[in-house]
Order: C-alpha cells, then sequence, then structure tokens
C-alpha cells in the first residue's frame, strides 16, 4: 500500500495537472491511471498476497474489521461483516467504528463488538493509529480486515498476523468503472472482497444475500426524534423534503448558488422542507433560507444542528426525499432502518436524490434506473446525478487529497432536471403516511405478555 504521505505528494501533482489543463489533463489522467491501476496482473500478484496471509490462519474465531474514518464508512462497511457471517456464523466479530456514528450501528446483530474510535477528522490521527495498534496487537485476531485507505498493514500487527487490506481490491474496482453491468459501490464491492477473498480458503455457509446494510436505533432515540419531529411542525398532511446542504468538502459541495436556486425551485412545490443548518459549511442552512422570497421561507425550517446524529437519522425516515450530496447521511438515508427493541417500525420509503462533483458517482451514488448502482435499502426509487465537469477524472476519487484551487466539479448542474425528478416523485407519492415509526402493537402485546 502507498503510504498517506506519498498518496498526498501524488494526488497534488494530479491536482496541479487538471488545474492547468482541465481537459487534457483529465484525458490523460484516465489513460495512464486506469490501465496502471487496474491492470489484471497487479490483481493477481495482490491475490497472492492475500493468499500468502490467509495461510497464517489456523482458525476464524476472532476477527478485526476496521472501516474507514468517516461516519458513512462506518455505515457502509458493515457489509464486510456481513461476509465473514457468510462463512464464519459462530466467529467473534469486533468493528472499529467512528464514535459519533457508534450509535447508528450499535445494534447490528451480526457484529459481536463495537470498538469506538475514530473521532471524525478527515484523516486517522496518530493516536488512532497508536490504538489501533495496541488492540491488534492485544486481542489476539485470527484476521485483521483493514478497510481503510490512510491505515498501512503495518501499522497494525506483528508480522505473525494476518491482515488483509481493501487496496488489494482497487484494480478491480478501477476497471469496473469502465464495466456498466457491474456494480460498483463501495458498499458492494467491499462486500465482495471479503467473500471473494475468503472463497480460496473456505466454504460459504449461506449465497449472496447482500441487500444493503442496516442502522437500528434505540426506543429513546426514536422518542426523541419523535419530539424533535412535532417541534419542526410535522404533520402526517404533507409530503416531505429533507435537504442535506453540507458535505465534507468544496469538491463535493453543490455550489451555494446552485443550492439556493434549487431551494428555490422546491419551495414552489406542495411539501414541508426541512433543511440542513451546515456543519462543515457551518450556517449555510440559514443563508440558503435568507436567499428565498418571503413568500416561500414559512416552508422551509432548519434542524437544529445540535440534534444529535442518531436522531438526525431517525428524521430522514420522516423525509419522502431526501436531497443530497455525496456525504455520510447519503448512505445513512439509504440504510435500512431498524428499531432496537422491536417495539416500532419504520417507514423505509425515502427516495434519494444524491448529486455528484468530483467523486465517480458509482462508486458511492445509489440509483433504481441506471446500470451498475447499488439500488438503496429502501421501499423507494432513487436518483444519482454528475454535474458537468471539465476535468473530472479517477483520481477524483479520492478527493481528501486533492488541492485543485479552481473548483470546477459542478460547471453545470442541470436544476430543471433536479427539480423535475423532486417534483414527478411527489406526484407519484401515495397518500401521506405516519411521518415516523410507528409502535409495533402486536409486538408490544407479546412482550408485555411473556
Amino acid at each position: 500500500m502507498i503510504s498517506p504521505k506519498i498518496q498526498e505528494i501524488l494526488f497534488a501533482g494530479t491536482s496541479q495537472l487538471t488545474e492547468y489543463f482541465p481537459r487534457a489533463g483529465s484525458r490523460f489522467l484516465d489513460a495512464t491511471v486506469k490501465p496502471l491501476l487496474g491492470n489484471r496482473e497487479m490483481s493477481k500478484l495482490l491475490a497472492r498476497s492475500n493468499s500468502q496471509e490467509l495461510k497464517k490462519v489456523q482458525k476464524f474465531n476472532k476477527i478485526l474489521v476496521i472501516p474507514d474514518t468517516h461516519i458513512g464508512d462506518t455505515v457502509m462497511m458493515q457489509a464486510a461483516s456481513t461476509a465473514l457471517r457468510d462463512f464464519f456464523p459462530s466467529a467473534e466479530i469486533h468493528y472499529v467504528t467512528n464514535k459519533v456514528a457508534t450509535p447508528l450501528v450499535e445494534g447490528n446483530p451480526e457484529i459481536s463488538k463495537f470498538i469506538p474510535l475514530f473521532s471524525g477528522g478527515l484523516f486517522p490521527s496518530q493516536k488512532d493509529i497508536d490504538t489501533l495498534s495496541e488492540i491488534t496487537r492485544t486481542g489476539n485476531y485470527d484476521l485483521c480486515l483493514n478497510l481503510c485507505a490512510f491505515i498501512q498493514n503495518k501499522d497494525l500487527a506483528t508480522p505473525q498476523t494476518a491482515v488483509i487490506h481493501l487496496v488489494s481490491h482497487t484494480p478491480t474496482i478501477i476497471r469496473n468503472e469502465d464495466d456498466p453491468s457491474k456494480i460498483n459501490h463501495f458498499l458492494y464491492q467491499c462486500y465482495r472482497f471479503v467473500r471473494d477473498t475468503l472463497s480460496t480458503v473456505a466454504q460459504p455457509i449461506r449465497p449472496d444475500h447482500l441487500a444493503g446494510v442496516r442502522t437500528t436505533y434505540s426506543d429513546s432515540t426514536i422518542e426523541q426524534a419523535h419530539q424533535s419531529a412535532s417541534a419542526l411542525g410535522l404533520t402526517a398532511q404533507n409530503r416531505v423534503i429533507m435537504i442535506n446542504p453540507d458535505t465534507a468538502c468544496d469538491f463535493t459541495l453543490l455550489p451555494f448558488e446552485r443550492q439556493s436556486e434549487l431551494l428555490h425551485r422546491i419551495s414552489e412545490m406542495d411539501a414541508t422542507i426541512l433543511l440542513g443548518a451546515g456543519h462543515t459549511a457551518q450556517g449555510i442552512g440559514q443563508r440558503l433560507i435568507e436567499r428565498l422570497p418571503q413568500t416561500s421561507r414559512k416552508k422551509v425550517t432548519i434542524i437544529p444542528p445540535e440534534l444529535p446524529l442518531e436522531v438526525y437519522s431517525v428524521l430522514i425516515d420522516s423525509a419522502d426525499i431526501f436531497v443530497t450530496g455525496d456525504t455520510g447521511p447519503m448512505h445513512i438515508a439509504a440504510s435500512r432502518r431498524y428499531s432496537k427493541s422491536g417495539r416500532f417500525l419504520f417507514r423505509n420509503r425515502t427516495s434519494i436524490l444524491s448529486i455528484f462533483g468530483a467523486t465517480p458517482p458509482r462508486m458511492s451514488g445509489y440509483d433504481s434506473f441506471q446500470s451498475g448502482y447499488l439500488t438503496p435499502h429502501q421501499e423507494a426509487p432513487s436518483w444519482s446525478y454528475a454535474a458537468g465537469s471539465p476535468c473530472r477524472n479517477i483520481t477524483c476519487l479520492n478527493k481528501m487529497f486533492k488541492t485543485c484551487s479552481t473548483v470546477r466539479c459542478f460547471e453545470t448542474v442541470d436544476i430543471d432536471l433536479l427539480a423535475g425528478i423532486i417534483a414527478k416523485r411527489l406526484s407519484e407519492l401515495p397518500k401521506p403516511a405516519p411521518i415516523m415509526p410507528k409502535k409495533n402493537v402486536r409486538q408490544t402485546v407479546q412482550l408485555s405478555t411473556s
């Protein structure tokens, strides 16, 4: 694996190239980097390296899964645990998490133990890496799955510990981008990587069955979300559009003027609008509202920024349509929501409209209609839209290391198309259903009489 420092230098170089030569630089990078990183011989070499690692494993009783550091990664990469359970139903599976995202996943029955560690930085800190090294050194794990692009195997364990890194699957993911018949989403490819690698040394006990990932919520979180919904003025009499105007970096953030234009169009529709306040782009929600005509502002309510992530996530279930860029809440919206106690039933009928800039939509987005996309784990259609960009290329997938001073990721955005998708979906919706998870009356009765 290439060290984070080397990655930083390389991606800064690709950024400089497209800064001065947007179109020519983009074509050059796709023509050179794709064949290099997607080389089939490299795939074979990395597969042999994984085989050598697996030869160290005498048994698969205790396994550590280390996803990437961000909120969305904690949610998506639960798929690795599903793949592990396909082979080892009795194994003890430990899962490292982003601390903020832990309440969303800790009800997953396929995971034995959760280890809250990552604190939300763009990259793992040295303290994070040192802690992981100690965990792997003392945990007596039979296998470590390293799914973090910014942590090297040598940082984790002694040479005697078997470590398989998702980076060895990179050539396959790169090649898949040129084959629209293959689902190339990181969530799905994470599952495929673990399952296909383990198939070289073990037989699965259940067939491929990945439909998506789950998020699970406590009764107290759901009750708090009910209270928040009431405070936000939500009722069952109207459609709800929830807009997340924030992302982790400028290369995935729909520019303010385009967001303002889209919000103006949405505010003319027959729906209640919940608007995120903004965290990375602090205050963006209020600034967007101030750009609306006075008559439209009353239709838009800002979601309090202090609302805990897990409560915000439950609120997503109240939305008929969730509009977002490429960021963690998109993956939360796409997950199947469950009540930890079983006392509540979620709708799980939220459509997702995701708007992409730098990052390849097939690798992260959800779409019910385009070939090669993963569908969300919701009973509703979803769409991924890629803005027009003269310089988008394969190196843009690592958005955290890009350093372009001129952001051309959203050079053209078809607001008419985006507004049309939302309006059409609103027109197709059936009679409004309850906007929050209902109590599961039958299960509640069973619990009270047992």
